[in-house]
């Protein structure tokens, strides 16, 4: 097994891309990036091999995808076929960023149940889920060996104002604790630090594998905002509840049994990952 690798990273502009392509470049392997506007869909993939490819690229979720916008969900499913499709013959593995929002609806909308990642299968909370979904069943059928990770809400510094967590800081930076929707919402909130790490073993490995990223430690968003507010003040307030705001699935967090096995246990606290983004 060699020790560096030529690499595709699709969506390379974007916070995961970004980060990746620093990350990987750091430890010596050759990376190029192209992005989804800009390059895939402007000029195509490129017509030339690589060891792995990573890919990224798509129109997101976040708070944007609170909306369900169908357009942009079947172009992502459109996307990901065109990039499996050329993968089947560019690359010798593929590394899939699918979701948390993948697993079953009933899963997202009950407390207590950590999502483990045998649990998919049926109906998705919203759209972009049944998108990330679809395209996990696409990958069991192509010709080209892949790792499938579903991410939990991944974190940190660089990341843009479309997604709660820099909102929230941007909120207390002004003297404001508040949340959308009910505040009562849980996620798992893993550090993008921790979740290079996956990406870096996934890089190596040469077995498929399905695997959460996440740190197993649900958080509702008032207990986020009332840490953020914390960190940013050096005191605590009452949180705002904004109820006319939409506020997602209700409930999210990982079984990182599979994850802890190899070594990977996430081990930034979530107020040391806010400290790195104020």
């Amino acid at each position: 097994m060699p020790s560096t690798y030529k690499i595709l990273v699709t969506g390379s502009e974007g916070f995961l891309g970004t980060h990746t392509m620093r990350h990987l470049q750091g430890k010596g392997h050759t990376v190029t990036g192209i992005d989804i506007d800009k390059d895939i869909f402007k000029y195509g993939l490129p017509d030339q091999r690589f060891d792995v490819l990573i890919h990224f690229a798509a129109y997101v979720g976040g708070r944007k995808g609170i909306d369900n916008n169908l357009y942009r969900i079947t172009k992502n499913i459109e996307l990901d076929r065109q990039v499996i499709q050329w993968a089947e013959t560019h690359v010798d593995r593929m590394i899939y960023p699918s979701s948390c929002a993948s697993y079953p609806k009933h899963l997202q909308t009950q407390h207590g149940t950590p999502m483990s990642e045998d649990m998919v299968g049926g109906e998705t909370f919203d759209m972009y889920g049944m998108s990330k979904l679809a395209t996990e069943c696409m990958l069991k059928f192509a010709k080209v060996m892949s790792h499938i990770i579903r991410p939990f809400t991944i974190y940190g510094p660089g990341q843009s104002m479309d997604y709660p967590l820099p909102a929230i800081i941007q909120r207390a930076k002004q003297g404001e604790c508040s949340v959308w929707g009910s505040g009562t919402q849980v996620r798992d909130w893993v550090h993008i630090d921790d979740a290079l790490k996956v990406f870096e073993y996934l890089v190596h490995r040469e077995e498929p594998i399905v695997l959460n990223i996440g740190t197993g430690i649900p958080l509702t968003f008032k207990q986020v905002a009332e840490i953020i507010y914390k960190e940013v003040n050096g005191t605590t307030v009452p949180v705002q509840i904004q109820t006319n705001e939409p506020e997602g699935a209700s409930y999210r967090y990982a079984d990182i049994t599979l994850l802890k096995s190899l070594g990977l246990e996430p081990t930034m606290s979530f107020a040391q990952g806010v400290r790195s983004m104020i």
